[in-house]
């Protein structure tokens, strides 16, 4: 990827003419190995019924009716920045780090946390290093000047690691991919938002009070009452049940993960 800022693309929006005698939205269901030269990770497409798919990369296999998760930990745990940053500036660094160009684009970065004059900021870009300092730039001016003894943490671009698998509480739901992904490192689209199906437990379909539904430990839906045990079931709510009935078979939910 090059440097630069994330996309939000709506589908359908005032003015353009949409075609009723085939898909439209037919790129949504493609999956490659190479990255498509119109997308970066992270770039939001929005639908005119509110479904809403980001772009990403998959870290492990991930499969349309389950639940994918954000794999990926820290990018950088708490250390301190390199160099004193004044007020305006637009960019950070941190020492001993190894990275390829642009790795952390879309990511974020967290400076003095612990203090009044906390400043969260996007990542656009960073410099290649290994075992060396790397240069962050920042989607936003610093309105606080750092020093030397600045607190800093860094994350990784959420969607730059998807994985189906059995995780047992240990990561959150990120949304289901729109195709088979059947390995690592392969692009493809991730529905955060709107009318999907998830593979429900037999609990979710049990009763007709039954609305919210929550992440199991291997990407299937399940119900409040069984987080307790906190061995397969999530505290996350990732959604709610559409349709209406006491019963049923195949439930259609709301997803409402990242709109």
């Amino acid at each position: 990827m090059a440097k630069g800022k994330a996309r939000v693309n709506y589908m359908g929006k005032e003015g353009i003419v949409q075609s009723d005698t085939g898909p439209d939205w037919g790129f949504l269901y493609r999956a490659s190995t190479v990255r498509d030269p119109g997308w970066n990770i992270g770039d939001k497409v929005v639908l005119p019924d509110s479904r809403v798919f980001y772009y990403g990369l998959s870290g492990a296999a991930c499969y349309p009716g389950l639940l994918s998760a954000f794999y990926k930990a820290n990018a950088v745990d708490y250390t301190t920045v390199a160099a004193a940053q004044a007020i305006g500036d637009k960019s950070i660094t941190i020492a001993t780090q190894t990275f390829t160009e642009d790795e952390l684009r879309g990511g974020q970065v967290l400076l003095n946390h612990s203090t009044a004059s906390m400043q969260l900021r996007g990542i656009i870009g960073n410099t290649a290093c290994s075992a060396a300092t790397v240069t962050i730039y920042l989607d936003a001016p610093l309105t606080a000047a750092i020093t030397t003894s600045t607190g800093v943490e860094v994350a990784y671009n959420p969607f730059s690691d998807l994985r189906s698998g059995n995780f047992e509480g240990s990561v959150s739901w990120a949304g289901v991919p729109a195709t088979v992904v059947s390995a690592g490192s392969v692009y493809h689209w991730t529905q955060t938002w709107g009318p999907a199906w998830v593979s429900p437990q037999a609990s979710v379909q049990a009763s007709e009070h039954i609305r919210a539904v929550y992440g199991r430990h291997d990407g299937s839906l399940d119900v409040l009452s069984n987080v307790a045990a906190y061995t397969y079931v999530s505290d996350q709510c990732v959604g709610f049940v559409l349709g209406r009935g006491s019963t049923q078979t195949s439930p259609v939910v709301m997803l409402q993960i990242m709109p």
